[in-house]
């Protein structure tokens, strides 16, 4: 089971990061959309996704993080991937997502990308 949890970050404040751990599958995916979809309603333009705690994602989590980045383009913002390692890595690699979702090793590099 995924938990997860979201913090402002950078200069102003005005990104937010949300920290995935644990296991992302079908199960909590429209969930954690929904958390997320929340906050950009309420204005977010800047989304951080942290992933160093992820131990493993699904097809459907996969889809998941397509749906989120789909939706902050739709509405002028933007998505960054933070700290992707091993089997995730491997997963967002071998179904091109890294061609279309930017990834970074740290959430700091991801803030400065963000201009935060």
């Amino acid at each position: 089971m995924a938990d997860f949890y979201y913090s402002k970050v950078g200069k102003d404040e005005d990104i937010v990061s949300v920290m995935l751990s644990g296991e992302l599958t079908a199960f909590q995916c429209d969930y954690v959309f929904k958390c997320i979809e929340k906050q950009v309603k309420h204005g977010t333009e800047k989304l951080i996704i942290d992933c160093n705690d992820l131990s493993y994602i699904s097809s459907a989590g996969l889809g998941m993080l397509m749906r989120v980045h789909t939706r902050m383009k739709k509405l002028g913002g933007d998505v960054k991937l933070a700290r992707v390692k091993g089997t995730i890595a491997k997963m967002i690699n071998l179904v091109g997502m890294n061609k279309v979702i930017q990834l970074y090793p740290t959430v700091e590099e991801a803030i400065a990308a963000h201009g935060g």
